[in-house]
């Protein structure tokens, strides 16, 4: 009962870190895109279309390598909540 309490707490602290890992990816990769400072930016302060797309280019293989371990912590922490469940 207790070792199945504790499984249970476990898969749920790894589903919500692989949520907010996936979370963080994103965040990450879009204010790469975003580029350097913060707040409004007049026109002639802009970025221009190829540095965005570079800069995508260059961080989205990080973000989704990072998004799809945090898929993969929520998973497992999803099949160690689960196997925790009494079964009727």
């Amino acid at each position: 009962m207790v070792v199945n309490r504790a499984r249970r707490r476990v898969g749920i602290a790894l589903i919500v870190f692989g949520i907010l890992t996936i979370v963080v990816s994103v965040v990450v990769v879009l204010e790469i895109a975003n580029g350097p400072g913060a707040g409004p930016r007049s026109f002639a302060a802009r970025r221009g279309y190829d540095q965005v797309k570079i800069d995508m280019q260059r961080s989205f293989p990080y973000g989704l390598l990072a998004g799809l371990a945090g898929l993969g912590l929520a998973m497992v922490g999803s099949r160690l909540a689960k196997s925790a469940e009494p079964s009727a």
